[in-house]
């Protein structure tokens, strides 16, 4: 039997610490931390538009929602999220580096970038969602999930790796 590649096991977890901290922050801080203009209905109905060849977009909320768009969505924001660990961890390797909780927490927060300049444009937002009307709070709602996502990647890693290394199983914890 091969074990899971820490990138799918840490990615998975820290794409589930993101959500957690997106849904945290929604239900304290309110609307400074909600907008009807992101969710995972709508990243589903980017990915249901880009596999049909539609890159751009003049109004995401305002494209016919797809059937299974939520499905999808939440699919395709794991699986970005574990392509994203692993992409750190090989970062890390061709450098010589070891994973870290402050490398990968500034590594988070880089991939804020992914959002605010390539889906945010695609969704007729523009960059960093100039045209939203709202973009100090699309701002920060990236930011916040973002670095939340790498300081779990740190985190995650750490942990896994100390349960690797003493042979601790989940149940020593």
């Amino acid at each position: 039997m091969t074990a899971v590649p820490a990138s799918v096991s840490v990615g998975v977890l820290a794409t589930l610490s993101m959500d957690a901290v997106f849904l945290a922050a929604s239900q304290f801080g309110g609307a400074s931390f909600t907008s009807d203009k992101i969710g995972l209905e709508l990243v589903g109905r980017w990915a249901g538009g880009l596999a049909q060849g539609r890159l751009r977009h003049a109004d995401m909320t305002a494209e016919p929602a797809l059937r299974g768009e939520a499905a999808l969505g939440l699919a395709v924001h794991y699986v970005t999220g574990v392509m994203l660990t692993e992409a750190y961890y090989q970062v890390l390797r061709r450098g010589g580096h070891k994973p870290g909780v402050l490398s990968a927490t500034a590594f988070g927060a880089a991939t804020a970038l992914l959002p605010l300049l390539v889906m945010y444009p695609s969704w007729g937002l523009g960059p960093f969602a100039v045209r939203s009307g709202e973009a100090t709070r699309l701002l920060r709602i990236m930011l916040l999930g973002h670095t939340a996502f790498g300081a779990a990647i740190g985190l995650w890693t750490m942990l896994l790796d100390r349960r690797r290394v003493t042979g601790e199983t989940p149940q020593d914890s």
